[in-house]
């Protein structure tokens, strides 16, 4: 990652920290697009060869903000945008999907919902105006 911040990185309050999250990372965004290079490998290894945003509407950036936008999301959809957010902001994936497995998989869906909502969000539209 570049030293200055990333315009679509944003920092939410998450496990107990203020944490920054970002999906505008060329790592995670080649890992969403289905790319497979050395920097996503360990990534694509997660998903076991499944795109992570797949689901209705497809298995772009778009489709998956338009499942959380009609609130037709899936589990798979918090659980991997919470993970990639964490990853792009900085965070190691076995500690990211560390997190994921304690503080989202299994618990009640709305507070986690919200915040992959806000991360997806600020892919688009930058932290500032997703805030």
């Amino acid at each position: 990652m570049s030293s200055t911040i990333n315009p679509c990185a944003r920092q939410i309050k998450f496990a107990g920290e203020v944490r920054t999250f970002n999906l505008n990372d060329s790592t995670v965004l080649a890992t969403i697009a289905g790319g497979q290079d050395l920097r996503n490998l360990q990534l694509l290894m997660k998903f076991g060869g499944r795109r992570p945003l797949g689901g209705q509407f497809g298995d772009t950036p778009a489709a998956c903000l338009r499942r959380f936008l009609e609130q037709v999301y899936s589990v798979s959809d918090i659980e991997n945008v919470i993970a990639l957010g964490l990853i792009g902001g900085g965070m190691a994936a076995d500690e990211a999907f560390q997190l994921v497995k304690e503080q989202v998989t299994g618990k009640p869906l709305a507070g986690n919902a919200l915040i992959a909502s806000e991360v997806i969000s600020a892919l688009f539209v930058g932290a500032a105006e997703a805030a």
